[in-house]
C-alpha cells in the first residue's frame, strides 16, 4: 500500500515520496525481500510529508530544484542548511551540528556567507542558495523564497577565490559526425570562445592548455572518452558533469546560442559549419542560464578559434619544459612564465600566461608583436611611465563582470572609476611610439569619459564596502537623499538634547536613551530610581536590574526618524543599482578596453625583458630553419645570476643536420641544452625577443618531448609503459614542422631491449616520411655510430675537462661523440661512499677489458656472532 500510495502522489508530490519511490524502481530488479521494508519506509514518508510545516516544505521544494548542490537555505541573517546537507557544512567548513524537532541543521552568518560559498567550491561541492525573495511583514507568516543561483567551481566570482591572473574556465564538449566542439567561458571576465577538432589527441591537448575547472558533456561522449576523463582527472580534476544526450541537440543549442546573442544568424560570428561547436556552446548556455540560474548579460562576444592557428603542445610538453608550472613542488619561480610574465594589470598577467601556452604560426602576426617590441625599447621613459600608469590599473574585465551581474560593492565601482580615468594619459603615452600594433590597440581604447563622469557624480569619493553601512551616494547627488541624511543627523542632536533635558526634570542623572530592533527606542533607568520617573512614561521592557519606558515625545521622534532612515536606505539602494545598471551598459566598451590594455601591458612586459636580460629579436619564417647562435635557457639564467651561463649553438636544417644524437655525462648539461632550444623556439614564436647572439626559426607547428622517468600508478603503467607510451605518440603524430625533444629512450629497460629501442627511433626520427628536427640526448654511446650510415644523424658532445682523476664539466655542446660516460666520477660527485665509489671503479675496469668482475665478499665485522656450519653442507663459494 505504501508503494501504491507513493505511485500516486509522486507525480505532483515532491519531497521524500518522489525519493523513497526512485530507491524502489532502482531496487525492483535486484532484490524482492527488501521491497516490504521499503513500502514501509515510503509509508512513514508519507505520513512525515502530512506533518511538514510550510517552512519545511518549502525547503523542500528549493532542494528539488538544487539536485545534487548542497543548499543554502536564507532564513533571517543566516543562512541554513538541513539533513544531509547541514551534515556536510558540519563535516567540511568545521561547524556546529545542531537540530531542531529531529532535523539536522546547521548555518552561516549572511553576512559572511559569500567566503563560507568559496570554501565550500574550493573543496569541489556545487553549493545553491535559496534567497529571501520578499521583505518579512507582520501580515504574512512565510516569506517566498528561491534557488537564486548555484555556484560551482567553474563559475565562482568572488575575487578572493579566484586568482588574478589566471583564468577560470568552465567547458563543454559537443560531438557532430566524426567532430569535436570545444566551447569554453570564463564567467569572471566574459570570455567566451569556441573550436572543433578532427582528433582526440589535438582536443586533449587544449583541455590541458585551458585547465577548466569544470566539464560538461553528453553521457554517451563520457562512455566513449573515459581514459581522457581519467587523464584530466589526474592532472587537474575539474569537476565534470554528464547529460542526456538531447540536452545537446543540435538545434536548440543553436536556438539557445542564438538567443543569447540576440541575433537570427550565427554566420555573422563565423560558426558556419561548425555544427560540434554549435552544440557545445549553446548545452553550456543552456546549463549555466538554465541549470546554474547564472546571469549571463555580461557574456556578449563569442569568438572561435582553430588549433591549426597555433603551436600545439600537449600536456606533457607543457609539464616537461615547465612552463606555467614546475615539474615537482609549488615554487613557480623556475618556470617560463615567471621569467616572462612581466605585466603590472591582472588582463595582462592572465594573456601572458595564454600566449606562452599558444604560440603563434602565423609569421605576420609575430612580426607585428616583434615591431612593437622593438619600438618600445627605443622609448624606455615612455615604457617607465606606461608600466607607471598600469601600475595603478584595476581588473577591469572582473570589475565590470561584477557590475552587469549586480555583485559589484561600491569600492568595485570606484575601482573602476579611477582606473578607466587612466585612459587618457595611456592614450596620450601611446602616440609617442610609432608601431603598427600599438597603433592599432590605441585605437580599440574606447572613450569611457562618461562613465567616469557618472560614477564620479554619483559615488562618495570614499564609500563603504557594503550599500548597507551609508555614505555610499555623494552628497549634493539627489536632494531627497540630502534632507534625508540631514534628518538623520539632527535626529542624533534630538536625542541628546532630549535626554538632557528628561535627565534635568526626573533629578535621574543615569538615564540614557537607547535603541534595539525589538523595542525600538527606550529610556533606561534603574530599578532603584523607577519611582521617579513621570507618570506619563509608558514601561516599554522590563530588565533584572533596569526599567525601560517611552515617553510620547520619544514615541512622535521614533516614528519620524524610523520612517526616515529606512527610506533612507531604500534610496540609496535605488540610486546604487541605477548607477550599476548604467554603467553596465558600457560593459562592452570596457571589455574591448580591458583586452587592448591587456595586449598592451604584455608587449610591454616583453621589451622590459629584453632590455634587461639583453634579448635578441629572432628572424622568424617559413623556412626548415633553426639556426640559434650563443643560446641560452631563459630560465636557468634568470634564476643563476650569480653564475655566467655558458651559451651554446645550434643548427638544424632539412637536409644533412636533421638530428642531434648528443652523449656525455649526467649532470653536464644535456637536459638543460635540449630544453633550451625548445624554450627559445616557442619565446620566438610568442612573439617575443629571445636569450641568444643571434637566431632564425622557422616555425614550428608541434614541440613533443619525452624527459625523465616516471610511473603512472593510477593507471598501473610502469615507467617504461609511460615513456614508451609517449614515444608512441610522438612518432604517429609529429610532422616535418615539428620538433622532438627526447632524453634517454630505453633506459627504463635492460641494456640490449633500450638500446635497441633508442636505436629504431633515432631511424625512424630520420628515415620516416615527417623527418621532424630532433634532438636525441643518449647515455647510449653506440647510438653514435648512426652519423654517416643515416642521412642527417650529427654527434654532439658536453665537453669535460678530466685532470689527474678529478672532471670539471664545461657545459659546452661540442662536435663528435663522447668516448666514456663518467658515470663513477658523477657518482662520487654526488656523495657516494669512498668505499663504494672505489669498488664501483675496480669493477668497471674489469668489464671495460671484458673480464668478469673480481669476487669480493666482505669480512664479517667482529661483533657478528660466527655461526656454527654443518660440516656436511658445501659453501657456495668453494
Amino acid at each position: 500500500k505504501g508503494v501504491e500510495r507513493a505511485l500516486a502522489l509522486s507525480r505532483g508530490f515532491g519531497g521524500s515520496a518522489t525519493k523513497y519511490y526512485a530507491v524502489w524502481v532502482a531496487m525492483k530488479r535486484r532484490s524482492a525481500h527488501n521491497l516490504s521494508l521499503l513500502a514501509l519506509q515510503i509509508g512513514t514518508c508519507m505520513e512525515l510529508d502530512v506533518k511538514t510545516t510550510p517552512m519545511m516544505a518549502q525547503w523542500e521544494e528549493c532542494k528539488g530544484r538544487a539536485r545534487d548542490a548542497v543548499l543554502l537555505f536564507r532564513m533571517g541573517d543566516f543562512y541554513e542548511a538541513f539533513y544531509d546537507d547541514a551534515s556536510l557544512l558540519s563535516r567540511e567548513l568545521g561547524l556546529t551540528l545542531t537540530s531542531r524537532q529531529g532535523i539536522p541543521m546547521a548555518g552561516v552568518p549572511y553576512q559572511s556567507g559569500e567566503g563560507y560559498i568559496d570554501k565550500l567550491v574550493a573543496k569541489g561541492f556545487k553549493v545553491a542558495i535559496a534567497e529571501q525573495m520578499e521583505m518579512p511583514s507582520s501580515g504574512k507568516k512565510l516569506v517566498r523564497r528561491e534557488v537564486v543561483r548555484i555556484v560551482t567551481p567553474g563559475t565562482v566570482t568572488n575575487e578572493s577565490a579566484l586568482c588574478e591572473k589566471s583564468n577560470n574556465f568552465v567547458a563543454a564538449i559537443g560531438q557532430l559526425g566524426e567532430m569535436l566542439g570545444l566551447a569554453f567561458l570564463d564567467m569572471s571576465t566574459g570570455q567566451f570562445g569556441v573550436s572543433e577538432f578532427e582528433r582526440e589527441d589535438t582536443l586533449r591537448a587544449e583541455l590541458f592548455r585551458l585547465r577548466p575547472k569544470e566539464l560538461l558533456l553528453s553521457d554517451r561522449l563520457a562512455a566513449k572518452h573515459g581514459e581522457l576523463l581519467r587523464a584530466l582527472a589526474l592532472s587537474f580534476s575539474p569537476m565534470v558533469s554528464s547529460k542526456e544526450e538531447w540536452f545537446f541537440d543540435h538545434r536548440s543549442a543553436y536556438e539557445r546560442l542564438a538567443q543569447h546573442l540576440r541575433v537570427h544568424s550565427l554566420d555573422g560570428y563565423g560558426l558556419k559549419g561548425m555544427g560540434a561547436a554549435v552544440k557545445a556552446a549553446g548545452a553550456l548556455i543552456g546549463y549555466l542560464s538554465g541549470e546554474l540560474r547564472l546571469n549571463l548579460d555580461h557574456v556578449m562576444e563569442l569568438v572561435p578559434y582553430a588549433a591549426s592557428d597555433f603551436l600545439i603542445l600537449d600536456e606533457i610538453s607543457q609539464r616537461n619544459l615547465e612552463l606555467t608550472d614546475p615539474i615537482s613542488g609549488s615554487d613557480t619561480s623556475a618556470t617560463l612564465l615567471r621569467i616572462m610574465d612581466r605585466t603590472k594589470t591582472p588582463m595582462g598577467g592572465r594573456l601572458m600566461r595564454s600566449w606562452i601556452k599558444q604560440p603563434l604560426l602565423s609569421v605576420e602576426k609575430i612580426r607585428e608583436r616583434q615591431v612593437a617590441i622593438g619600438a618600445l625599447l627605443g622609448a624606455p621613459l615612455v615604457v617607465m611611465q606606461l608600466f607607471e600608469a598600469l601600475n595603478g590599473m584595476r581588473d577591469l574585465e572582473r570589475l565590470i563582470m561584477r557590475i552587469s551581474s549586480g555583485q559589484a560593492s561600491p569600492r568595485d565601482v570606484k575601482a573602476l572609476e579611477g582606473s578607466l580615468a587612466l585612459l587618457p594619459q595611456l592614450n596620450g603615452l601611446l602616440r609617442q611610439v610609432a608601431a603598427p600594433k600599438l597603433e592599432q590597440l590605441r585605437g580599440e581604447i574606447e572613450d569611457l569619459s562618461a562613465v567616469v563622469a557618472l560614477i564620479g557624480a554619483t559615488l562618495a569619493a570614499e564609500p563603504p564596502t557594503k550599500v548597507s553601512e551609508g555614505g555610499v551616494i555623494r552628497e549634493g547627488f539627489s536632494p531627497e537623499l540630502d534632507e534625508l541624511r540631514g534628518l538623520a543627523r539632527s535626529g542624533k542632536a534630538w536625542i541628546a538634547n532630549y535626554q538632557a533635558k528628561v535627565q534635568a526634570e526626573t533629578g535621574i542623572k543615569t538615564l540614557r536613551i537607547g535603541y534595539n530592533r525589538v523595542f525600538g527606542y527606550y529610556l533606561e533607568c534603574s530599578k532603584g530610581q523607577a519611582a521617579s520617573v513621570p507618570p506619563h512614561f509608558e514601561r516599554r521592557q522590563t530588565l533584572a536590574t533596569a526599567e525601560r519606558f517611552i515617553s510620547p515625545e520619544l514615541r512622535e521622534f521614533e516614528s519620524r526618524v524610523l520612517t526616515a532612515e529606512e527610506r533612507l536606505s531604500a534610496l540609496e539602494m535605488e540610486l546604487f543599482s541605477a548607477l550599476l545598471r548604467l554603467t553596465s551598459e558600457s560593459c562592452r566598451s570596457v571589455l574591448i578596453t580591458a583586452r587592448a590594455l591587456g595586449e598592451i601591458d604584455c608587449l610591454l612586459a616583453l621589451a622590459d625583458l629584453a632590455r634587461d636580460r639583453s634579448y635578441v629579436c629572432p628572424k622568424v619564417d617559413a623556412s626548415d630553419t633553426l639556426v640559434i647562435e650563443e643560446g641560452r635557457h631563459p630560465v636557468v639564467e634568470a634564476i643563476n645570476k650569480a653564475t655566467p651561463f655558458i651559451p651554446n649553438d645550434t643548427a638544424l636544417n632539412s637536409d644533412e643536420m636533421r638530428l642531434f644524437l648528443i652523449t656525455g655525462p649526467n649532470m653536464a648539461g644535456k637536459s638543460t641544452y635540449i630544453r633550451q632550444v625548445a624554450l627559445i623556439v616557442i619565446m620566438a614564436q610568442v612573439g617575443s625577443f629571445v636569450p641568444a647572439r643571434r637566431a632564425h626559426i622557422g616555425v614550428v607547428d608541434r614541440i613533443f618531448t619525452r624527459i625523465g622517468a616516471s610511473d603512472d600508478l593510477h593507471r598501473g603503467q610502469s615507467t617504461f609503459m609511460v615513456e614508451m607510451t609517449e614515444t608512441a605518440n610522438i612518432l604517429r603524430n609529429a610532422t616535418a614542422r615539428s620538433l622532438v625533444i627526447l632524453d634517454e629512450i630505453g633506459r627504463g629497460t635492460s641494456t640490449y631491449d633500450g638500446l635497441s629501442i633508442a636505436w629504431a627511433v633515432a631511424e625512424h626520427l630520420l628515415t620516416s616520411s615527417a623527418r621532424p628536427k630532433s634532438l636525441f640526448a643518449t647515455h647510449y654511446l653506440e647510438l653514435t655510430q648512426l652519423e654517416g650510415k643515416v642521412q642527417g644523424a650529427i654527434n654532439y658532445n658536453v665537453a669535460v675537462s678530466e685532470s689527474e682523476g678529478e672532471i670539471t664539466f664545461l657545459h659546452k655542446i661540442v662536435r663528435g661523440s663522447a668516448d666514456r660516460s663518467y658515470g663513477v666520477h658523477v657518482a662520487r660527485l654526488a656523495g657516494l661512499p669512498a668505499a663504494v665509489v672505489a669498488r664501483a671503479t675496480e669493477i668497471l675496469s674489469h668489464l671495460e677489458a671484458n673480464k668478469p668482475p673480481p669476487l669480493h665478499i666482505p669480512k664479517r665485522s667482529p661483533r657478528v656472532a660466527k655461526v656454527k656450519t654443518d660440516p656436511a653442507q658445501l659453501s657456495l663459494f668453494n
